[in-house]
């Protein structure tokens, strides 16, 4: 079954309100790292299943002097370890300091660190299929022909060894080395050759 961008994007924003209230919920009334710790893990491995076609989150404790300037770092205020989250090559990192959380030493406000946690490259819409492209050659989402939205509705005459086609253009390639952008026209074209040669064998 062909997954469709308009799918996709209702699945994301209904999971990032469930999450946005989830996540809330737990900073305000966990005021230990190890409590929250786990809490964190488990909603982002419940968003990880159901976002099948992104590469997982990974949420990790890591020492705290290791995220921030060392000359801003101080073990009396700030907790020994931060929690770190983890998504492909992005990363955030949360920790306690005096009686407020803290995200990436910058955001102290809990609604606005929920939004920032719940902002990845991989839950963004793409536009067309080279932004699919990017999005998975920067290993934010997986190579995965089954799984990845389509963004037309509008099917090319043959899909085969297709990952992902819009209005004007194709994703093609059978592993992350040989993907191509190409028009529908080019691609109309490669596949009315094939039919030929497969014709006259």
């Amino acid at each position: 079954m062909l997954l469709r961008i308009e799918s996709m994007m209702n699945e994301i924003n209904r999971i990032k309100v469930e999450a946005k209230k989830e996540v809330l919920s737990l900073l305000q009334r966990c005021f230990e790292v190890d409590r929250l710790f786990p809490e964190l893990q488990r909603t982002f491995q419940l968003i990880s299943s159901r976002l099948v076609w992104i590469d997982p989150f990974v949420i990790t404790l890591q020492e705290t002097k290791n995220n921030i300037d060392p000359w801003y770092y101080d073990t009396e205020f700030q907790s020994d370890y931060s929690i770190v989250l983890q998504q492909a090559s992005e990363s955030k990192y949360l920790f306690r300091e005096f009686n407020y959380w803290n995200l990436d030493d910058d955001v102290k406000e809990n609604e606005e660190i929920v939004n920032q946690i719940l902002s990845w490259s991989a839950t963004r819409k793409p536009k067309n299929v080279r932004e699919i492209m990017g999005l998975i050659k920067d290993g934010f989402w997986r190579f995965d022909t089954q799984t990845i939205p389509k963004l037309s509705a509008q099917c090319p005459a043959d899909i085969q060894e297709l990952i992902s086609w819009d209005e004007k253009c194709v994703l093609t390639g059978t592993n992350m080395q040989n993907m191509d952008v190409i028009t529908r026209e080019q691609w109309k074209q490669v596949a009315e050759r094939e039919q030929w040669y497969n014709d006259e064998k």
